[in-house]
């Protein structure tokens, strides 16, 4: 059974969330909340873009594995890497 682990704030998060979980080999899913006749309105009810979604074995280690991808890039902004 599929876990959320993760409620993305938007497509791109939840992206790269999802691949950063694959590279540490856990299968992980995106299920975005919004639908086309609905204009938004799950969005702004469920406060996010969407979940990121993983198999109920392995929810302890993604959220870890989350808490510190997020933790370790919290501050980074584009352009950062050009700065001393």
């Amino acid at each position: 059974m599929l876990k959320r682990v993760y409620i993305a704030p938007d497509e791109f998060i939840a992206i790269t969330l999802k691949e950063m979980l694959a590279s540490r080999n856990i299968k992980a899913i995106t299920r975005r909340f919004e639908t086309t006749w609905l204009d938004g309105l799950p969005k702004m009810m469920k406060g996010g873009w969407g979940d990121v979604l993983v198999d109920e074995k392995d929810v302890e280690e993604a959220e870890e594995c989350i808490k510190e991808f997020l933790e370790e890039h919290e501050n980074d902004e584009p352009g950062d890497s050009d700065k001393p």
